[in-house]
């Protein structure tokens, strides 16, 4: 159980790692499904958990057990099992330090939330971005949804997600062995898809290909090979590839709905939302 006083949202313990990260994809799911004018972070931050689950069922938790960020992001020399526990915990730290925010920003009034966000210290952009949706939903209330208050939302999600990559994903990236972040370079793609469906060649996106037909001009300005886990070469691939479809097959909800549907369902969990 995770619990703050002013919200709460139920998550199985670190240990059960697939299940804790299928509770994490459904409350991202359900987020979006109630909420899908607004969550724009959630419903891309659903597919991109479910696809972390995937790769999580690679590793044999049961007979190894997790590990402390001590225990692995410190250690100099860093073996295949060091790299799987970085990404379990870049897993939960996304969800602690912006999924249960959006639970937070649902479940509280935006005075108390604000005050919530100054007391733990949350860096501006974050608290900036919450104030941009707090206006986009009060003004979603009123005259629905406009084309300056759709631009405000994904301003605001866009800011959300710069801060997930800068601020919590990269540190721990920087942790992973070179081998492995070679790797992940050479097999980093993405898909607004879940297994039992398929979509349009279009949708899909590999880092590697997506940089060397497109990104060449900042490969060359940067003196380096793409790779995933530099966080100018990612943001580049997630703002010119990733996020540009999102928001292509998002403005169609029946692309979506069905994906979105069987994610907020992985586990049994039912996400209240209350109307601030």
């Amino acid at each position: 159980m995770d619990y703050n006083p002013h919200y709460s949202f139920d998550l199985p313990p670190e240990e059960k790692v697939i299940k804790r990260n299928r509770t994490i994809t459904t409350y991202y799911a359900q987020l979006y499904q109630n909420e899908p004018q607004l969550y724009k972070w959630a419903g891309m931050a659903a597919f991109a958990s479910f696809h972390i689950g995937e790769k999580l069922k690679m590793w044999d938790w049961e007979s190894s057990g997790i590990k402390s960020f001590a225990t692995t992001c410190l250690k100099k020399n860093k073996t295949l099992e060091d790299d799987f526990q970085i990404i379990r915990i870049i897993n939960n730290r996304i969800f602690n330090e912006i999924g249960g925010l959006h639970l937070a920003f649902c479940q509280m009034d935006f005075v108390s939330f604000q005050s919530l966000l100054l007391v733990e210290g949350r860096h501006k952009l974050i608290i900036n971005a919450f104030d941009k949706l707090n206006t986009a939903r009060e003004q979603l209330k009123k005259n629905g949804i406009t084309k300056d208050i759709e631009e405000l939302i994904w301003d605001a999600n866009t800011e959300i997600l710069w801060h997930e990559q800068s601020e919590v994903v990269q540190p721990l990236f920087d942790k992973l062995s070179n081998l492995f972040s070679g790797f992940m370079t050479i097999f980093a793609s993405f898909d607004y898809k879940i297994n039992h469906h398929k979509t349009s060649w279009k949708i899909p996106s590999a880092f590697i290909l997506f940089m060397l037909f497109n990104g060449y001009r900042l490969i060359i300005k940067s003196r380096m090979i793409p790779k995933v886990t530099h966080l100018q070469h990612r943001w580049y691939w997630i703002c010119n590839d990733l996020l540009k479809k999102w928001r292509r097959i998002e403005s169609d909800s029946n692309l979506v709905t069905e994906e979105i549907e069987v994610l907020s369902k992985i586990e049994l969990r039912n996400l209240k939302m209350k109307k601030p």
